[in-house]
């Protein structure tokens, strides 16, 4: 696991790296925790971190101006801690895991990472090598399935999309006709008949959209939880 942290108060820097420190021992996970203490810093590490526990009040940029440029890429989830939750619904954003309040930062700031961790576990790996959280879509092409990736490339692999369903079961991936797997984190619009994902409108098949409607919803409580 590999998190940054950018925070511009050496006092509350330690004490972030610290409980991290805590958590990802208590697990037994391997980590690499980088300290930030302004945004200059964070886009240097961008692209290879899991995690940036991201201070809003920063000198120079602001952490919800990085933020914003950071979602445009989808590069990691961001955690933020301020002194000032009256700027939280400026600071929501589709990689937002939470906000913790810094009066409450250990508690809170231990319950959040978990979460994470919880949320990086239902990444899987396919054929060793391709991340179940880097794809979009897969789409069923007689014995071979199209692996339809965030950054625009496919990639073709030999197996059903049954075999896939099964697969991806605990990784936030949804069957939404005979043809189509979806990941409901890139869904950008969903209706009764029809979801949007990669900017391409799907029809959802009737005897799906229950099962579609309440992995959705589910989803969507599990990935928004505030302290």
């Amino acid at each position: 696991m590999k998190v940054c942290v950018c925070e511009d108060e050496i006092r509350e820097r330690a004490i972030i790296g610290s409980v991290c420190e805590g958590v990802f021992e208590k697990k037994g996970m391997e980590y690499d925790i980088s300290m930030a203490g302004d945004s200059k810093e964070v886009m240097k590490v961008i692209g290879e971190i899991d995690l940036l526990i991201l201070d809003i009040e920063l000198p120079g940029v602001d952490g919800i101006t990085l933020k914003n440029r950071i979602q445009r890429k989808d590069e990691c989830m961001i955690l933020f801690v301020t002194h000032h939750d009256e700027m939280m619904p400026e600071a929501f954003g589709k990689n937002v895991v939470g906000f913790v309040e810094k009066r409450k930062l250990r508690n809170k700031l231990e319950i959040y990472l978990n979460q994470v961790i919880d949320m990086i576990d239902c990444d899987i790996i396919i054929e060793g090598k391709y991340h179940s959280k880097d794809i979009m879509m897969i789409h069923s092409e007689r014995e071979y399935c199209c692996l339809h990736f965030k950054n625009g490339k496919t990639i073709l692999i030999r197996s059903s999309l049954k075999k896939m369903e099964q697969e991806l079961e605990e990784a936030d991936f949804v069957r939404i006709d005979r043809a189509h797997l979806v990941h409901l984190k890139y869904l950008e619009h969903l209706e009764k008949k029809e979801v949007q994902i990669a900017g391409k409108r799907i029809a959802v098949s009737r005897t799906r959209r229950e099962l579609l409607y309440k992995s959705y919803e589910k989803y969507c409580e599990r990935n928004a939880r505030y302290c």
